[in-house]
């Protein structure tokens, strides 16, 4: 892959995960990286915690990475827009910048502007290897976000030491009477045009800003952002709520506005009769943006809906940077999506097309009054052979 031939990436699929380059990547919108960054940033002063230099030097790994696996400065360019972080330039030899960037103007929605672009510093120094610095920041007032090359680079860590195998033989769906045909929208999903534009470097779709982001980076900030929480004597279960509650903005924005969006209603809501046909759809959708294999055991909203994940993103990340855990409770972003995906169709009913805002997540999806609870009962990051979750009122 090189700029002179402009080949897509080659996407390899393996049991739910999108891999290129060796790497897993996760289709996520802006308002779950900006909730994620936000709450990661909120660590600091967690014993020696440093949520900026995590946030930074977690992506630097991942690039190096992929120079070890061939990948050519060109490449690791033309990738960062293709994935829809934005389009980097040289201004000249301290200096880039970022024009149009994921995370210098579609970040901003949690808290007020500020510098933000720790991702694009840290990807910059892998493919520089040298430290780097954001100096201007677009949302803050700056024409562009700006980056400047400060000297060499400290050694950096690399977690992924760890060899964990994909799960290949994964059991079919359960037998629902549902008319919902999964292959067929994972194969649709597939084929649309879910990369960054070649003017912007951004993916524009479903009314949010989506990435096709390094699963690992996600794992990475969460996991250590919340052991540093819990070293610091945070309990346990607010030190796990914070990033379950990322997963419930996930599904609030990034599925809400797919269940709302035309592609939806062409592909998906002919296939549905009733709430279950949605949640069957939506899992289907799911099934397709790389995070594992999503599995309906039970669906009853007045009693337990139950869904394992096959190769969940985190639970195979957790065993490719940790030792088996002897915590059953740790894959965050997947409880909160399935919570949230009972609340879209139970709670607040997401086929009536309310409005998506701020507002409404306050008072009516996320208020207490009616709102069902998850648990996790068995973890690939404490050995089991998938992620398990209940939603029960």
């Amino acid at each position: 892959m090189n700029q002179e031939t402009q080949q897509l990436p080659q996407v390899t699929s393996i049991g739910g995960h999108n891999i290129i380059g060796g790497l897993s990547r996760v289709i996520h919108c802006n308002f779950y990286n900006s909730y994620l960054q936000m709450t990661v940033l909120l660590t600091q002063g967690a014993g020696d915690q440093n949520p900026e230099r995590l946030l930074t030097d977690s992506v630097t790994t991942l690039v190096h990475f992929l120079q070890q696996h061939g990948y050519t400065h060109d490449d690791l360019l033309y990738e960062f827009s293709h994935n829809g972080f934005g389009i980097i330039k040289q201004l000249d030899d301290n200096t880039w910048e970022t024009p149009r960037s994921h995370y210098g103007e579609a970040i901003c929605i949690q808290g007020k502007p500020a510098k933000s672009c720790f991702f694009t510093s840290g990807y910059l120094q892998g493919l520089l290897n040298k430290r780097v610095t954001e100096t201007a920041c677009k949302i803050a007032g700056a024409e562009n976000d700006q980056f400047s090359v400060e000297g060499e680079l400290p050694e950096i860590e690399n977690y992924l030491t760890r060899e964990f195998e994909l799960q290949t033989n994964i059991p079919e769906r359960s037998s629902f009477d549902t008319s919902v045909d999964e292959e067929k929208i994972i194969a649709t999903v597939r084929t649309l045009p879910l990369y960054g534009n070649k003017e912007s470097g951004l993916i524009e779709a479903f009314g949010a800003v989506l990435t096709n982001h390094f699963a690992d980076y996600y794992n990475r900030i969460s996991y250590e952002s919340y052991f540093a929480l819990r070293d610091a004597g945070i309990p346990d279960e607010d030190s796990k709520e914070m990033f379950i509650q990322a997963g419930h903005v996930c599904a609030f924005n990034t599925f809400g506005r797919i269940m709302t969006s035309p592609e939806w209603y062409g592909l998906v809501v002919p296939m549905c009769e009733t709430k279950e046909d949605w949640f069957h759809g939506m899992i289907a959708v799911i099934n397709a943006l790389g995070w594992g294999i999503y599995r309906v055991e039970k669906l009853d909203p007045n009693g337990e809906t139950i869904v394992r994940v096959y190769n969940s993103y985190e639970g195979v990340g957790y065993r490719r940077m940790y030792p088996k855990s002897d915590d059953k409770i740790l894959s965050f972003l997947a409880m909160g999506a399935v919570l949230g995906l009972v609340h879209l169709l139970w709670k607040i009913d997401i086929r009536e097309k309310p409005e998506l805002t701020k507002e409404f997540y306050v008072e009516q999806y996320n208020n207490a009054e009616s709102s069902y609870t998850a648990e996790q009962t068995h973890a690939i990051a404490a050995g089991d052979e998938y992620d398990r979750f209940i939603v029960s009122k």
